[in-house]
Order: structure tokens, then C-alpha cells, then sequence
């Protein structure tokens, strides 16, 4: 106890603190003279108590057990998801909880943290030797498992937030470059063929007389492969043969990119359900589904406007009042604050959340060895990519894909696992000490 006393990271846990205040009065706001979510910022509150109760064994868990558990937590957290594929509840067309009384936990959430510990573990291990795909491919296995089980829920927003976790550890467990850079590549490039077929189906020009309706079949994408992998094949026997051409093996290289791009998109199209395939591209242009998945991104950002310099104040944002605002306590709850306490209001929950994001990577920067340092990069990253993802969704920058905003966002699941994270590196700056 005299350790968690003298070396309490106080101004991490105030940020924190403040963050959920937040997203208290913007879930009072939201659920205010709505009988169906009356008390839904009462139960948040419940939620942030159990969160305060999680992080206390944790801030008292030394991180060498964490790391020397490391694996055996990784695995649990894959056992659970595949109870809950088998025995979970459905919500909003997800299978993604399971239920005990009245309590639903959803486990993807906690399986971004476990995934984290699991490859800070094996990273550390190989710390600075990521040079071969032998290495990256342990690394996305590691990460694929519970990507693919929470895919299958399905839970396309969750399984976003798992790749950047995974490309910033390699990037500072000094990973190769290049090969770094091909991975990124290759991830980025998967999203075209769904974005293009979403495009064609969404406006109704896919046919027969389109040109886009012949490149993007299916025989024409099977033959572009098999054409691609032949010239690949060629490009890398005369190089064997000829290795001071380094040209051949550049060229050879980028064919690879563009095959399993073409690969990865085509399965990542039939894995996506149709509102999935058009949250990807209506943030483009949302007219081209505007009472449909179009209409969420619009009204977010009508409400964001109304809001103005100083916002309309508290409980008087009309948009939300009146339900045009769509789900107002989970992926827009920064409308609802936008609206209410407007641009001012806005302005400094940004920067009280880059604070607390500067903090964690400050944390990671300065812990005192490999694993505790990459265990906070990659929970620092989690906290980034979902915070720039939902304020980017609600702005109308990125597309609406269900990221909800840690600490704020209505979610007992989401608010606990992200206080755990909290509490990890609270121990990280801790143990910096001991």
C-alpha cells in the first residue's frame, strides 16, 4: 500500500476523472426526459465504481506477474470470446455480450488489453530483431485470433482499433522499416475493391455495360491474381540469379502488395454486412444515403454546428432533445456536448484528452524496461485511434464505424476495460519507482 500511496500517478487518474464527469453530463443530457434511458447516467456511474474497484488489484499486481502471465491472460480472454460467440446475447444485430442478471459485459473491449499484454510479451523478446516475416507473422497471429472471433459477432468497429495497437508496438519494438511499411500498405489498399463495389451498389451504376462491373468480377480479380502471382514468381527467379538487380526485387515487392490487397479485400467484403459497406463510403459523400446510413453522419454534424462558439447550454441542446440526433449516448455523445457547450465546450475536452494521451505515452516513454515501455505504447495507441476515430466519425472526417469514445461513451464494458488500461499504466509509472 505505501507504494500505490507514494507513487500514485494522481494526474493520470484526475484526467481520467474529468473525462468521465464529461461523459456523465453528456449522458444526463442525452437520456434527460427520455423514460426509455432515464437512469442511464445512473448506470454509468455504477459501472465507474466497479471500474475503481478492477484497477485497485491491478495498481497492486506487479508487472513482472503481468508479463509472466502474459500468455495464459491472452488466451483466457480468446476462450471467452468464443463462449460468447457460442452462448452470448444479442444486441443490435451483435453477439458480442454475455449477460449474468441484469448485467451485460462484452468482452471484445478487455481482449484490446489482453492482445496489448500478449504482444509487448512476445515483442520484448524480440526486441530490435523484427527483421524477418517470420517475426511479423507471429506478431499478426497473435493478433488475428480475436480479431477474426469478434469479426464473426460481428463487430467491425472493435476489430479497427486492434491494427494500429499492433503497428505502433512494432514500429517502437524496432521492426524493419520497410517491411513495416509494406504491412501498412498492404492493410490501407484492402478497403479499396469494398469501397469501390460498395460505391457502384449504393448508386445503382453497377451493370453489365460498366466497366467497373468487368474489372470487379470475380473472374477478372481471379485471373489479375494469377497473373500478378506470375509475374511475382518470374520477377524473383531472376533476381535469385541476377541479385545486383535490386530493381526486380522492388517491383516484385509492390506486385505482392497489390495480390494481397486484392486478396484481403475481397475477403473483407464478404465479411462485411451491407450497412457496414456503406458506413465505409457514405462519409464521402453522406447524400448518397441520406435517410439512411447517410442521415447519422448529417445530423451529427448539424448538431455540432448549432452549437456555435459558446454552445446552447446545458440541457437545452434541441437537436437531441427532439431525437434527431442518432444514438446521442454511445457514438455521438460528443454532438450532444458539442451542441450544449459549443465550440469552447468542445475546444477543452479536445485538449483534456490530449493531456491524458501525452501523459500515457510519457508514461510508456520513461518506463523501466522493454515490456512496460511497449505495453504502453500500445495502450497509449488504443486511447489515440479510437479518440481521433469517433470525433473524426462525428465531425464527418472518417466513416461511421461504431467506435465509441473512451470514458465517455455510454458502455459498462468499454468504461471498465478502459479503466484497467488506466490502472496498467498507473503500475508502469509505479514499478518506474520501485
Amino acid at each position: 500500500m505505501t507504494i500505490i500511496t507514494f507513487n500514485f500517478d494522481l494526474k493520470l487518474f484526475i484526467f481520467m476523472s474529468i473525462l468521465i464527469f464529461i461523459g456523465m453530463l453528456g449522458l444526463y443530457s442525452a437520456s434527460y426526459n427520455n423514460p426509455q434511458n432515464s437512469n442511464i447516467y445512473l448506470k454509468q456511474f455504477l459501472w465507474f465504481i466497479i471500474g475503481i474497484i478492477a484497477m485497485i488489484p491491478i495498481l497492486t499486481t506487479s508487472l513482472n506477474q503481468i508479463e509472466k502471465y502474459a500468455y495464459l491472460i491472452y488466451f483466457i480472454s480468446i476462450f471467452l470470446l468464443i463462449i460468447t460467440l457460442i452462448f452470448g446475447k444479442t444486441i443490435r444485430g451483435t453477439k458480442g455480450w454475455i449477460g449474468v442478471g441484469p448485467i451485460n459485459f462484452q468482452f471484445s473491449e478487455l481482449a484490446k488489453i489482453t492482445t496489448t499484454i500478449a504482444l509487448a510479451r512476445y515483442l520484448e523478446y524480440n526486441f530490435n530483431e523484427i527483421k524477418r516475416f517470420k517475426d511479423f507473422f507471429v506478431s499478426f497471429l497473435i493478433l488475428l485470433l480475436p480479431v477474426f472471433l469478434i469479426l464473426l459477432q460481428p463487430d467491425l468497429g472493435a476489430t479497427l482499433i486492434f491494427f494500429p495497437i499492433l503497428f505502433s508496438m512494432l514500429f517502437f519494438a524496432g521492426a524493419d522499416s520497410k517491411t513495416l511499411l509494406y504491412f501498412i500498405l498492404t492493410s490501407a489498399l484492402s478497403v479499396v475493391i469494398p469501397m469501390l463495389l460498395s460505391y457502384y451498389q449504393l448508386t445503382g451504376t453497377l451493370n453489365k455495360e460498366n466497366i467497373f462491373s468487368i474489372i470487379l468480377s470475380k473472374y477478372f480479380i481471379l485471373n489479375l491474381i494469377i497473373l500478378l502471382s506470375l509475374i511475382w514468381f518470374i520477377l524473383k527467379i531472376v533476381y535469385f540469379f541476377y541479385p545486383k538487380y535490386q530493381a526486380l526485387n522492388t517491383i516484385a515487392t509492390f506486385i505482392s502488395i497489390i495480390v494481397l490487397s486484392i486478396i484481403f479485400s475481397v475477403l473483407l467484403f464478404k465479411f462485411l454486412k451491407d450497412y457496414q459497406k456503406k458506413r465505409i463510403l457514405v462519409f464521402i459523400d453522406p447524400k448518397l444515403d441520406y435517410y439512411g446510413v447517410g442521415y447519422n453522419i448529417i445530423q451529427s454534424k448539424i448538431t455540432i454546428g448549432s452549437g456555435g462558439l459558446w454552445g446552447k447550454g446545458f440541457l437545452k441542446g434541441m437537436q437531441t432533445k427532439l431525437g434527431f440526433l442518432p444514438e446521442p449516448t454511445t457514438d455521438f455523445i460528443v454532438s450532444v456536448i458539442g451542441e450544449e457547450f459549443g465550440f469552447i465546450g468542445m475546444f477543452i475536452l479536445i485538449l483534456i484528452y490530449f493531456l491524458f494521451i501525452f501523459e500515457g505515452f510519457k508514461i510508456a516513454y520513461r518506463a523501466k524496461n522493454v515490456f512496460a515501455s511497449l505495453l504502453g505504447f500500445g495502450i497509449s495507441t488504443m486511447f489515440t485511434f479510437s479518440f481521433f476515430t469517433n470525433v473524426g466519425m462525428v465531425v464527418g472526417i472518417m466513416p461511421v464505424v461504431g467506435v465509441t469514445l473512451p470514458f465517455l461513451s455510454y458502455g459498462g464494458s468499454s468504461l471498465v476495460s478502459s479503466m484497467i488500461a488506466v490502472a496498467i499504466l498507473m503500475n508502469i509509472k509505479k514499478e518506474r519507482f520501485i
